[in-house]
């Protein structure tokens, strides 16, 4: 589109933490705030993956922090905002749903690249 990416700052938290969105609680999860630019990265969440999740390794961790890193994009491209101009669609073919797709879309892109990616390093 012609445009430069700006990277997120990322801010690591436990517990609660407060941002230009407001202020997190504890067990609220990773989050990305459009306001001050900043994925939110909730450390117990990132640890609970493995432990009470049963997705262990380096992997499950990075989708977590690059589905965060979703909303970003879209922010970018001026889509976050226009969850409130919806229309009047509510529940599944809402726009929040819709951009929460997006970014897990944006996440399965990325995972489809390093997978690629590596496949192409083992030969």
């Amino acid at each position: 589109m012609g445009r430069t990416y700006e990277a997120p700052k990322f801010v690591l938290f436990t517990g609660a933490v407060r941002s230009a969105c407001g202020a997190a609680r504890m067990a609220s999860g990773s989050f990305y705030c459009p306001e001050d630019c900043r994925v939110y990265l909730d450390l117990d969440f990132l640890q609970a993956l493995s432990t009470r999740f049963g997705a262990p390794g380096d992997f499950a961790r990075a989708d977590v922090i690059v589905h965060e890193v979703g909303p970003h994009v879209q922010n970018l491209l001026g889509i976050v905002g226009k969850e409130a101009q919806g229309g009047n669609r509510t529940g599944a073919e809402g726009m929040s749903v819709r951009t929460e797709l997006q970014a897990d879309c944006f996440a399965g892109v990325w995972a489809h690249d390093i997978d690629r990616a590596q496949h192409i390093l083992a030969g």
